[in-house]
């Protein structure tokens, strides 16, 4: 009688309000792209390690402070990028934006599980992280293909913002290198991943609907703001 009950939930389709519904994107795809990641005493794993010493001997207070911008996941981090309120200009793109972000985050789980790379500072005591300590798998990096994939579907939903909108999600994948968190090459396999992934999201029919549904604050948010637009940092 239970399972009776819960299997019409299971096979309800996505509410129509969510613009990604139907969008499928698989991890064997993208498996081959990202690839294994640096072997434990590779010279890959060297060269990850040398950064990443360099950077804890290195960084700055103001440093830290802008890893620390990036640590929730938050499509308000990119208004200074474009030279808005994203929350209040533009509530159908803020809302709609993440259900194709979701797709993204759940094939990279997928891959980060099958890769099981420890984070670094669990295999290397001597690294210390700025940012709080995780313990899923390290490859890829979740934080640096959000970002990743944020600024580069912004950019293309806002061609004449795209260099500036790319460089912040630059940065969001940046700063887990930074602080430690990270390998550089987690993240750059999440920057080669968003890159792929974001292109099949763009060729989608659901990507072409919802660039249509935001076509009226996309219009508003290119007229925005008058004066200079502040440095990125």
């Amino acid at each position: 009688m239970l399972l009776a009950l819960l299997l019409p939930l299971a096979q309800t389709p996505p509410p129509p309000s969510d613009p990604a519904a139907g969008l499928v994107l698989s991890a064997a795809r993208y498996g081959a792209l990202v690839g294994a990641p640096p072997a434990a005493g590779s010279r890959e794993e060297a060269d990850d390690l040398a950064i990443l010493r360099w950077l804890q001997r290195s960084r700055t207070r103001d440093a830290v402070r802008r890893t620390w911008s990036f640590l929730s996941r938050s499509l308000s981090r990119f208004d200074a990028a474009v030279g808005a309120d994203l929350n209040r200009t533009a509530p159908t793109l803020v809302a709609g934006l993440p259900s194709f972000l979701r797709v993204i985050t759940t094939v990279k789980d997928e891959l980060k599980t099958s890769s099981g790379r420890p984070r670094p500072f669990l295999v290397h005591p001597d690294l210390r992280p700025c940012l709080p300590l995780e313990d899923s798998p390290a490859y890829p990096s979740g934080h640096a293909l959000w970002y990743a994939a944020a600024g580069q579907l912004l950019a293309d939903l806002l061609p004449e913002r795209s260099q500036r909108l790319q460089e912040v999600g630059r940065q969001g994948g940046f700063a887990r290198v930074t602080c430690g968190v990270h390998y550089p090459s987690d993240v750059d396999a999440s920057q080669r991943l968003a890159a792929a992934m974001v292109a099949d999201v763009i060729a989608s029919p659901q990507w072409r609907a919802f660039r249509e549904r935001t076509r009226d604050e996309r219009q508003r948010l290119q007229q925005l703001p008058s004066a200079d637009l502040p440095d990125l940092d």
